[in-house]
């Protein structure tokens, strides 16, 4: 691929190649640029493409199969003032429903690699948006399934045919959308009544929650998943995705295998599993904790006048407090007694007093 738009004018040959840098965009098709502050010549490498860097708002550049999109500083900031970071500026390739429920919803959610955006509101608003990356995907809004029951106000939006399937794997859909696999699956985004709860199911697509939820349940194999307000419930399962989690009220579930978590607000019953990744947690309220870890680093941050019981044990690392750990103090019962129980290999384990 080459593609040569007019080069800047030139006057004389004394010019720093650095300075037509600055005057343009310049990519080379293997990928690399060329930066060298040695380079006196104007004349560019053959494979280096040339754009006006402030004539173009938004530059698409298609190299084996990829696509890249490209703003300038002033472009980006005038979109980040158009709308609110959660939703994006549209690219124009959408697929947009609403519905008419009674209150809270049940949704369920299956995408291939895209993301998927929820939030919860007051009133009774349901609405649908399906966000293809470019006019080339757009087959897939389509093909993408939305239904909705109003007797039992559930909610089934699937990004490709088949993803309910309850497996990741022989991810059903046309011939086209198969080889398009990794890069041309559609973003989902969901407004919902406060109280919803919701089931997603994704394999490299990030999750983004914010507004108050019932029931949350979220498998990934490496997205990220983020619900920095509250739960009822929380259930997540993740590969390598990192999870964030604001205050969850009754139960938290969290399985993963390297991504690390963090919890800004630990349910009174809580358990997590990691294998090398880092959990910091803070608690308060009594209840039970337990954190399982193979290699990494765990953190307990307790509310101040707590009654704390602590059961922590590792081979290979360090365990540290600056509180009394064991269970003495105005407790009547274990209904008002914090139990944490802490177990990792080589990974160093800390509970300490919240800041």
């Amino acid at each position: 691929m080459r593609y040569l738009a007019p080069r800047l004018p030139v006057t004389t040959l004394d010019v720093s190649y650095r300075r037509a840098r600055h005057d343009t965009l310049n990519f080379e098709t293997c990928g690399g640029e060329r930066s060298s502050p040695d380079d006196a010549s104007l004349e560019a490498p053959s494979q280096l493409l040339y754009f006006p860097a402030k004539a173009a708002e938004r530059i698409v550049v298609t190299n084996q199969r990829r696509e890249v999109n490209m703003t300038n500083e002033s472009n980006a900031a005038s979109n980040a003032n158009q709308g609110d970071a959660l939703w994006p500026r549209g690219s124009g390739h959408e697929r947009t429903e609403t519905f008419s429920p009674t209150g809270p919803v049940l949704v369920k959610i299956a995408t291939k690699s895209g993301d998927v955006r929820v939030r919860s509101i007051e009133g009774n608003q349901l609405e649908v948006t399906l966000r293809a990356s470019s006019s080339k995907f757009e087959h897939l809004l389509e093909l993408a399934v939305v239904r909705f029951d109003t007797t039992s106000n559930l909610l089934e939006i699937e990004s490709q045919p088949g993803t309910f399937s309850g497996s990741f794997r022989g991810v059903r859909g046309s011939a086209r959308s198969w080889f398009d696999f990794g890069s041309s699956d559609l973003d989902v985004f969901v407004v919902l009544p406060h109280d919803s709860s919701l089931e997603i199911k994704t394999i490299s697509g990030d999750s983004s929650l914010e507004g108050p939820f019932d029931d949350v349940d979220v498998a990934s194999a490496s997205g990220d998943v983020s619900a920095l307000d509250s739960c009822r419930t929380l259930d997540v399962k993740t590969a390598s995705g990192d999870v964030r989690t604001g205050n969850v009220l009754d139960v938290l579930k969290c399985r993963s295998a390297s991504g690390d978590v963090r919890c800004d607000g630990a349910a009174t019953k809580t358990n997590i599993a990691s294998a090398s990744g880092d959990v910091d947690l803070s608690v308060d309220r009594p209840g039970n904790v337990v954190v399982k870890v193979v290699s990494g680093d765990v953190h307990v941050g307790v509310q101040r006048g707590l009654v704390v019981d602590v059961n922590g044990n590792t081979v290979s690392g360090d365990l540290g407090s600056n509180i009394d750990l064991d269970a003495k103090g105005d407790a009547t019962s274990d209904e008002d007694v914090l139990f944490i129980k802490v177990n990792t290999v080589s990974g160093d384990i800390r509970v300490d007093k919240a800041s």
